[in-house]
């Protein structure tokens, strides 16, 4: 983006909001910094979408922004996820076009592309209330200490899930 665009170009994470109070033109962020900095936007491009899919705080956020706008990126969109959009987003956003590319078309498209060795599917699984509750209060900063600390926790749970937490967690009491 920088090669393109230049000083246009900013990049927030953690909830700073300072690359949109300068005004950049394009920044690269986390839906949620983005909602929290921003309350309307001309447009916006979210990699790994399939988290979005059925995900009531990725819908908020899409449907306080209204971007004119809205492309996802996702190497793996489980075919249930896409019965799972709010019907507002459709009312907002439109009827989403999905375009699907197997490794057989993307040799068309490039004669470079090579085939993956191996192909692994991921499933994501929802948090349960008090695991929602718990990633609400790391985002909205109502856990308390040591900034790293908190942040290796933060990152621990919603990366490896609860069970690291809670052996990261103990391990970390006594520190």
């Amino acid at each position: 983006w920088w090669k393109v665009f230049g000083d246009n170009v900013g990049v927030e994470y953690e909830g700073n909001c300072e690359s949109f109070e300068k005004g950049k033109k394009i920044i690269v962020s986390t839906p949620f910094t983005t909602a929290k900095c921003l309350d309307k936007a001309e447009a916006m491009i979210i990699d790994e979408v399939h988290h979005a899919f059925g995900d009531a705080r990725y819908e908020e956020i899409l449907v306080n922004l209204e971007p004119r706008f809205l492309i996802g990126f996702t190497a793996l969109l489980p075919s249930y996820k896409k019965y799972l959009i709010d019907p507002l987003l459709i009312k907002l956003l439109g009827q989403p076009e999905y375009l699907v590319y197997d490794f057989k078309s993307l040799t068309k498209i490039d004669p470079s592309f090579k085939l993956p060795k191996a192909i692994a599917d991921i499933f994501d699984s929802e948090f349960n209330n008090l695991e929602d509750s718990v990633y609400e209060a790391f985002f909205k900063g109502l856990i308390k200490g040591n900034k790293e600390t908190i942040k290796f926790l933060e990152l621990t749970f919603y990366t490896y899930g609860k069970e690291a937490f809670c052996e990261s967690y103990r391990r970390l009491i006594g520190k």
